[in-house]
């Protein structure tokens, strides 16, 4: 391994520069930076982030959005059953990788500084695997100015990189890598805020002091001076002194309130700026319009799906693929590839009134696409399916049996189909009779409407009582259409249904009628 668990490279940081840290010295890093010694950029960098929580804090948000997602691997549209298997067997051999998560987590440090690097080595044996992951700060590492080649400082010598390492690089705004982190804007705001910070705690400490102005008397000389000046300034800090009596101290007392809130609120600014440029945005609490939450959200979700999209194909290139070739599992054009889980939870009762309607309307829905919008995973072939559990008839032998309500309900059903012969066959002699009074000059049409309107009237009747019962009863419109929708699957009668087959039946032979008679 080039670095190991702990680099050797002497690249130290100096935890006592940050606070002198101003905008020639960033100005001077970056240009550093922009000739490929991104040493002392990438120190600045980390020493940002250490030492201002607020940054920390955001980013930490946004890296964590991440790699709180779940993942699988994904085979070809067309992958075989075969190829799906093998799919399941290589992810299940990633997520058996140690510290597979915390990999995740480091190489989403790029989103800040550019690129994250980690290298690893591999356990051999009868499956070859990454045995150990382990990050490498980005302050051990030189750009090769003329192609952007990252290269490792081995003592301070540049070095090009071994098989066995994963350089993830992201693009938070456009630039060459070392220019295209995100640390390029925050730094500046940290700079600015430092002045603020370091202003108010000076402020602090002396805000409520007495003015205390030592007096002398003339031609007092230079050590007696400093003698005086240093009494005057340890009794702010111990409370007692001693001076000559030819001197004198006197505590002046400042009739002007100080106050802290303008410093608070040059600080609260900054960190606005710092929110804006890391998440897109900030709710500040005192805004909480659902508009303004919504397009907060909007926002997050858009970042978000911007770091997963660059996140995925560092995965596939410098893990999952070199992982597969050693283990000969696929070949390289059919490899599953990495996948996030970005779906959001979904409505799933709404959408399934949705999927009902439309499929009750005649639209041809796919059985696929309902599982999936549903998020609802289709059964395997063999799989226990859920379904509506059956109630077995209660043993009471005072109740009629259920076969006694079979032979009942088939009884019924029977004098049911009687009564609608009867009722056909009423219904063709009375259009026979109409039929019979045709004359030329009649036209029997009306005769037919209006006899077929009286034979249904009563069903008809039935009908709207029902539909305005559900009306009645329904809290508001939606409900009332999904009543009257299901009212319209369940409502079934014989009789009407007949009338209508009848009315077809006797306007098609008084077609005939009509052209045999010309």
């Amino acid at each position: 391994m080039q670095a190991g668990p702990r680099s050797s490279n002497a690249s130290e940081l100096n935890y006592r520069s940050v606070g002198t840290l101003d905008p020639s010295r960033l100005a001077t890093a970056f240009t550093s930076a922009d000739q490929g010694f991104i040493t002392e950029q990438a120190k600045l960098f980390e020493l940002v982030e250490e030492q201002d929580s607020h940054i920390f804090s955001e980013l930490s948000k946004r890296r964590r959005s991440v790699t709180g997602l779940g993942w699988h691997l994904a085979p070809p549209k067309d992958a075989t059953q075969a190829e799906i298997t093998r799919a399941e067997e290589l992810e299940d051999m990633i997520r058996e990788i140690p510290r597979i998560e915390d990999a995740q987590y480091d190489m989403t440090d790029a989103v800040g500084k550019g690129f994250a690097a980690l290298e690893f080595n591999w356990q051999l044996g009868d499956v070859w695997l990454p045995k150990d992951i382990f990050f490498v700060p980005q302050r051990h590492f030189k750009v090769k100015k003329e192609t952007g080649e990252l290269q490792y400082l081995k003592n301070g010598i540049p070095e090009p990189l071994t098989e066995n390492w994963i350089i993830h690089e992201h693009k938070s705004k456009s630039g060459y890598i070392e220019q295209s982190s995100l640390f390029r804007v925050l730094a500046w705001t940290y700079a600015f805020k430092a002045y603020d910070v370091r202003d108010m705690q000076r402020f602090l400490e002396v805000y409520g002091l007495p003015l205390r102005l030592g007096k002398y008397p003339a031609g007092i000389g230079k050590t007696e001076r400093d003698e005086l000046l240093k009494a005057v300034r340890n009794i702010g800090n111990d409370g007692a002194g001693v001076v000559p009596s030819n001197m004198a101290i006197e505590f002046v007392k400042d009739t002007k309130t100080g106050t802290v809130s303008d410093f608070l609120q040059a600080i609260e600014y900054w960190e606005s700026k710092q929110s804006k440029a890391i998440l897109g945005g900030e709710l500040d609490g005192k805004t909480t319009s659902e508009a303004r939450i919504m397009l907060y959200d909007k926002v997050r979700r858009e970042i978000l799906l911007h770091d997963v999209r660059q996140l995925e194909p560092t995965l596939n290139n410098q893990l999952v693929a070199p992982i597969n070739k050693y283990n000969g599992m696929f070949a390289a054009g059919r490899m599953p590839k990495w996948a996030y889980e970005t779906e959001e939870s979904v409505d799933q009762q709404k959408l399934v009134n949705v999927l009902k309607t439309g499929a009750e309307l005649g639209m041809q829905i796919d059985i696929e696409y309902a599982h999936k919008v549903l998020q609802i995973p289709k059964a395997d072939e063999n799989a226990k399916l859920l379904g509506v559990k059956k109630v077995d008839a209660p043993d009471n032998k005072n109740e009629p049996d259920a076969k006694d309500d079979a032979a009942k309900d088939k009884a019924e059903l029977s004098r049911k189909n009687s009564g609608t012969q009867s009722l056909s066959t009423s219904i063709l002699n009375q259009l026979t009779a109409l039929a019979k009074q045709q004359t030329d000059n009649v036209d029997i049409t009306d005769a037919y409407t209006a006899q077929l309107s009286a034979l249904g009237a009563k069903h008809e009747a039935e009908l709207v009582q029902k539909i305005v019962a559900v009306v009645a009863e329904a809290g508001d419109f939606d409900q009332a259409i999904e009543g009257i929708e299901a009212l319209a699957i369940d409502f079934k009668v014989p009789a009407l249904a007949e009338v209508i087959a009848l009315g077809m039946a006797a306007a098609h032979l008084g077609g005939m009628s009509e052209v045999q008679g010309e």
